[in-house]
C-alpha cells in the first residue's frame, strides 16, 4: 500500500516537473550588444565622418550622439543634454537654425526601429551610437491619455513609454529632417 502510495505522488509530479523544466528557457538572457555586434559592424546604416548615420531601412538621418554631445574620433564626448520635453523641441529648432540644416526629436517609430531586439544595454547598434546611456529618451509623439504625458523609449530594452511627464528632463536624440 504503502509503494502505491508513492507511486501515485511520484505520477503526479512528473506532469508539474515537465512545466517547470520546460518553461525555464523562455526567458533567456540576451547578449549585451557590445557583445551582439562583431568589431565595426554598422547592419544597415551608413556613417560618415561627421557623425551622421543614415538608416537604410527607412531613410532617416540620425546624428549619432545624444544631443549636447559631439562626435569626435569615433566616439561621443561631453554630456548629454537632459531637457524636459518642450525644452528638447525648443533646443532642436534652434540647432536648426544655427545650423542651417532642418534637426528635430524622433518620432516613437523612428526612435523604436533602430532598437536592437537581440540584445540590451543599450538595444542600439554600439558602432553606430557609440556610449549611448541607458535611459529614457525623448520622442517627438505625444501621448494619447493627456496633453501633460509624451513618449520615450528606455534605451535597456527599447521598450515605449507613452505616459512620460513633459516635464522631466531627460535625454535625447536628433533626426534630420522634417516629420
Amino acid at each position: 500500500m504503502r509503494l502505491e502510495t508513492k507511486l501515485k505522488v511520484l505520477l503526479a509530479l512528473i506532469p508539474l516537473l515537465s512545466v517547470v523544466l520546460v518553461g525555464c528557457d523562455y526567458y533567456q538572457t540576451k547578449l549585451d550588444c557590445s557583445d551582439h555586434f562583431e568589431g565595426r559592424d554598422k547592419a544597415g546604416f551608413t556613417t560618415d565622418e561627421s557623425g551622421l548615420a543614415k538608416f537604410e531601412k527607412n531613410g532617416v538621418i540620425w546624428y549619432r550622439c545624444a544631443a549636447g554631445q559631439r562626435y569626435s574620433n569615433f566616439r561621443c564626448k561631453g554630456e548629454a543634454l537632459r531637457l524636459s520635453w518642450d525644452e528638447a523641441n525648443e533646443y532642436a529648432t534652434e540647432f536648426s537654425q544655427k545650423s542651417g540644416k532642418a534637426w528635430r526629436l524622433p518620432s516613437k517609430h523612428e526612435l523604436k526601429s533602430i532598437m536592437e531586439e537581440k540584445c540590451i544595454n543599450p538595444s542600439v547598434n554600439p558602432t553606430v551610437f557609440p556610449g549611448l546611456e541607458v535611459d529614457n529618451f525623448w520622442t517627438s509623439s505625444g501621448s494619447l491619455n493627456s496633453d501633460l504625458f509624451r513618449c520615450s523609449v528606455y534605451t535597456y530594452r527599447g521598450d515605449l513609454f507613452c505616459r512620460q511627464p513633459r516635464i522631466v528632463e531627460l535625454p535625447f536624440l536628433l533626426v534630420g529632417g522634417s516629420n
